[in-house]
């Protein structure tokens, strides 16, 4: 099958799914963070809490009504894995175009506590077997065409926000090497778009569609897989990237 079957195909599977029914979306993958045996983890909470918490809510969540009334509004932390060195250029460089200022006057220690607490707040989701539209060859190679012809000239051809367009946007599009979006954050903004950014809606793509093209954009993520803040580091224990 060549790769517009791929796409026909999954333009099919939509339609069926849709009209029998199935469930929707993604299933989260843990519970919420734990700050209960870490030290580390207490005293980054109480940072976020007085610093953070104004816009971006005590859960991260992003749903302050003074968060929901910035352009862009102000992230929603549980809905993206970020990684260890986006979380740190962001507090201590801000993000330009947006209100997240940098926050260079706080020791180390409170950065590096700050930082380790915003990195627990992302829940990640994976596809249910009820919710998946195809297998993952035909996900990933019909994600990638839609990316190329909607999302690569900002995002760049490997989703590091290095597109063509990118030096002219402010905030830069993201970076997807450092960020992985959950299904259902990735549905919200391709459906809706970023007010305040040059993120627009994309009401026109099917849902086949933006399933594949969420799919292709996760397999960019190259962020660590940290052991949990509240235990030792132990190999054994790392589960492998999903998508």
């Amino acid at each position: 099958m060549g790769p517009k079957g791929l796409l026909t195909l999954l333009l099919g599977m939509s339609v069926a799914v849709a009209s029998a029914g199935a469930a929707q979306g993604a299933r989260r993958s843990g519970p919420g963070p734990s700050t209960q045996s870490s030290p580390q983890l207490q005293q980054g909470r109480e940072i976020f809490v007085q610093f953070c918490a104004a816009c971006h809510g005590e859960r991260g969540d992003g749903r302050p009504a003074s968060g929901l009334k910035l352009k862009p509004p102000a992230m929603d932390l549980t809905a993206f894995t970020l990684s260890d060195s986006l979380i740190r250029r962001a507090l201590e460089e801000g993000v330009l175009g947006t209100g997240m200022a940098a926050w260079k006057s706080l020791p180390g220690e409170q950065l590096s506590a700050v930082a380790a607490y915003t990195a627990t707040l992302g829940r990640d989701d994976e596809l249910s077997p009820q919710a998946r539209l195809a297998p993952d060859p035909a996900l990933q190679e019909a994600g990638r065409r839609v990316y190329v012809v909607h999302c690569a000239r900002c995002h760049g051809n490997d989703g590091r926000g290095d597109g063509s367009d990118a030096s002219l946007l402010k905030p830069i599009p993201s970076s997807f090497a450092e960020l992985r979006p959950s299904y259902a954050a990735a549905a919200r903004v391709i459906m809706g778009g970023v007010s305040g950014s040059a993120m627009p809606a994309w009401p026109l793509l099917t849902r086949a569609e933006v399933q594949a093209v969420t799919f292709y954009i996760r397999s960019f993520y190259h962020g660590p897989e940290r052991a949990s803040a509240q235990a030792p580091k132990d190999a054994s224990r790392v589960r492998p990237a999903r998508r």
